[in-house]
């Protein structure tokens, strides 16, 4: 195909893309479990409107072998990135998608210093959850993509009882902070 009707098309495209757009309901309260969500949407879905805030959480697929988001449109507050974190813990509204943090898991703090989120949780993250490779690997990536998604966090270091742990049960080592993983995200269902 010649460049200029390359081009041409892709003109095309773009002007429906636009005029489909401007003629699309408000979006939903979450997106369609498997919707690539990237840094440039969140940061727009994290603003909201006046008094509530879009924030994107990722939990597992029910094949239990990749995490995918589901964006939330939540009532306002002054930390976000902890308000993320506490939805993390609650049930996915797609019945496509699964949680995967432990029962009896609870946040104890969230800090942010340098472009690395602190999360803090009690010890049920690593006494619960099961204990198996796939396991800890989808609940260390749904926290640290969750995390992520805030244009201020860069890296994530998961704390139990207030300290740095090695592990949380044996296969994955969280000794350093952690960067986003897009590898084990479903891109669609």
């Amino acid at each position: 195909m010649a460049a200029k009707t390359k081009v041409l098309l892709l003109m095309v495209i773009f002007i429906l893309a636009a005029l489909a757009a401007g003629c699309t309901p408000a979006a939903p309260s979450s997106a369609t479990p498997g919707q690539e969500v990237d840094k440039e949407q969140s940061v727009q879905s994290s603003m909201g409107t006046a008094d509530t805030m879009r924030l994107t959480v990722y939990y597992a697929t029910a094949d239990a072998m990749y995490l995918s988001p589901e964006v939330k449109v939540v009532p306002k507050t002054d930390h976000p990135a902890q308000n993320a974190m506490e939805l993390l813990l609650q049930d996915p509204k797609s019945h496509e998608l699964v949680k995967v943090m432990p029962d009896g898991t609870k946040i104890r703090g969230l800090t942010i210093k340098d472009h690395v989120a602190f999360v803090d949780f009690n010890d049920k993250l690593a006494k619960n959850n099961g204990g198996g490779s796939t396991t800890e690997m989808l609940i260390v990536g749904a926290i640290v993509n969750t995390l992520t998604e805030f244009p201020d966090i860069h890296k994530v270091q998961i704390l139990v009882e207030g300290k740095k742990v090695d592990t949380l049960s044996g296969h994955m080592d969280l000794s350093e902070p952690l960067s986003r993983s897009e590898k084990i995200v479903k891109k669609s269902l």
